[in-house]
């Protein structure tokens, strides 16, 4: 149903409100950043040469428990940006396909982080500290490490299709505030050209978290 079909007093009910919503978008972001910058293994140059034995005991289970909390948070969190997008998608007069599909993109985002963030969980569980410690021997551990390495990182890759989709919005449809709306093109067009260059499948994770802190706040400010 678009705005010309609904009653006055249903118009009128949400016209000025602010799109608080959105805000849900930044938490996830903030979350996103955290589970993915700020709970790597630190790891030495003379850990990484000694191979196996030095990586795995350079593993911390604190820091694989804080980013699988706060990687399921941030999939919480962006479920509930997709919802808010969606319903705000209804109340405009418009048929655009961007508008429908960023929803899609970012709840397939959070399919992909639920995989991802739950290997998180499980090097919390299987390093030593953890409940289920010595339940498996170190080497096949290890493939845990291997798979977390990347898989916390392209698995935002629904994100930078959302972005791309919010770039239309705000440049085509004039939906969405402009700078939200070059901040978009940037997150969308940078994966795209890692991945076009060198084959690398992990800087959405770099960059789409940083823009949906943005991009909520900014979004978050402007009156429907």
């Amino acid at each position: 149903m678009t705005t010309l079909d609904r009653a006055p007093s249903e118009v009128g009910a949400t016209a000025g409100r602010r799109s608080t919503w959105a805000l849900w978008g930044t938490a996830a972001g903030v979350c996103g950043v955290t589970a993915n910058m700020l709970t790597q293994p630190s790891l030495t140059e003379a850990q990484r040469q000694e191979g196996f034995d030095g990586v795995f005991d350079g593993l911390s289970r604190g820091s694989y428990h804080l980013g699988a909390v706060a990687g399921f948070l941030a999939v919480a969190c962006l479920l509930l940006f997709a919802a808010g997008f969606s319903r705000w998608a209804q109340r405009q007069a418009s048929d655009s396909l961007a508008l429908r599909a960023t929803p899609l993109a970012l709840v397939a985002s959070a399919g992909a982080l639920i995989a991802s963030y739950g290997v998180k969980g499980q090097l919390a569980a299987y390093l030593d500290g953890g409940f289920n410690e010595a339940s498996y021997p170190d080497r096949e551990v290890y493939v845990y490490y291997l798979l977390d390495d990347l898989a916390g990182w392209f698995s935002w890759w629904g994100v930078a299709v959302a972005a791309a989709c919010i770039a239309w919005l705000s440049f085509r449809e004039r939906l969405v505030v402009r700078w939200v709306g070059g901040l978009a093109v940037l997150a969308a067009l940078a994966p795209v050209g890692f991945l076009v260059a060198f084959g690398f499948t992990g800087y959405a994770g770099v960059i789409t978290p940083v823009f949906l802190v943005l991009a909520g706040i900014g979004m978050a400010l402007r009156r429907e």
